[in-house]
């Protein structure tokens, strides 16, 4: 069986079997949305509606208190706030249903996601489940910051030799602002990779990018050279990169035998893509990685049918899932 890496070798062969898998399944993409999709459309068009309905009336509840005050303008007052009630209550029923079609539509990405990188891809809704990623994420040790909180949205699991999941994540930290009030800084947005590996990494084994070497396992190490710690800087000596990606391992021999040098190699092509702070940690069994990434809205997605818009919001999954499985297959 051919590797990933040979179908799709570069972001090129990437786009091109997701253009022409997406092309072929977009009816059937659109149709299987239509419905709630609609719903989520004319909900908006009658908010608007509401809305701009609600201003106008207490423009004219000002005008006729200022004349009247009497009955008239408590009764137009009575009714401004009913009608208030009413455009609350759609709104709720609004964001609804705007959670519902973002599962409808990552749902029916499952199918083309999985058709582009030829394994088995499936969509989970999880509503329940932040108490467990954020035990993932302190396992990882890839942010060890207090007083955070984690919010993710639902996920993508890819199923191959073992198991690997795809979470959009915010994490956002919690402090006193200058006047003390408490307020909620995002310290990261984007996704958070958990995977099973095929073997067990017997060492503690991280690596970062230049310019990312606070927050997190071996922060300390960083911060000061003379500190005693588990975990060293390891050199790996690519000399193409060394200065760009960070390696420190708590056992340098087993960090240079997962770490090959075409995992090395593609992920600094990945690096070089977006040039953004990539955190990655082995331990045990498990592969931890996040991946920056700004677009991401936690229980959102798009509802233009319009086939670019699908294609940015589709592909904005595509690529880091292709890119994760690469560097997977890489490792074993």
């Amino acid at each position: 069986m051919s590797s990933l890496k040979e179908k799709l070798p570069d972001l090129a062969a990437l786009e091109r079997g997701f253009n022409a898998v997406l092309e072929a399944g977009l009816d059937d993409f659109i149709a299987s949305t239509h419905v709630r999709r609609e719903a989520v459309l004319s909900y908006r068009r009658y908010l608007a509606v509401s809305f701009a309905f609600s201003i106008t009336t207490f423009i004219a509840i000002f005008f006729v208190y200022n004349k009247y005050q009497g009955w008239l303008d408590n009764l137009l007052l009575g009714f401004a706030m009913l009608w208030l009630t009413v455009v609350l209550l759609s709104a709720r029923r609004w964001l609804t249903n705007e959670k519902l079609l973002t599962k409808e539509i990552n749902m029916a990405l499952a199918p083309i996601i999985m058709n582009t990188i030829g394994k088995l891809v499936v969509f989970s809704s999880h509503t329940d489940n932040q108490k467990q990623i954020k035990e993932l994420l302190a396992d990882s040790e890839l942010i060890t910051i207090p007083n955070i909180d984690v919010a993710t949205d639902d996920e993508y699991v890819v199923h191959d030799d073992s198991k690997t999941a795809f979470r959009e994540m915010v994490v956002t930290q919690k402090h006193k602002d200058k006047l003390g009030r408490d307020e909620h800084v995002v310290i990261f947005k984007g996704v958070f990779v958990v995977a099973e590996l095929s073997r067990v990494h017997s060492a503690k084994t991280f690596i970062s990018t230049e310019g990312d070497r606070v927050g997190f396992a071996h922060r300390n190490f960083w911060a000061d050279m003379l500190e005693h710690t588990e975990v060293k800087e390891t050199e790996l000596e690519w000399n193409d990169f060394e200065d760009l990606l960070h390696v420190a391992s708590s056992d340098g021999s087993a960090a240079r035998e997962i770490l090959t040098a075409n995992f090395m190699q593609d992920l600094y092509e990945w690096w070089l893509e977006h040039r953004l702070n990539i955190r990655i940690s082995f331990k045990g069994n498990r592969f931890y990685m996040l991946l920056p990434e700004e677009s991401i809205k936690i229980n959102t997605s798009t509802t233009s049918t319009k086939p670019a818009a699908i294609r940015r919001y589709a592909f904005s999954l595509v690529r880091p899932i292709w890119r994760t499985m690469v560097l997977l297959e890489d490792v074993s």
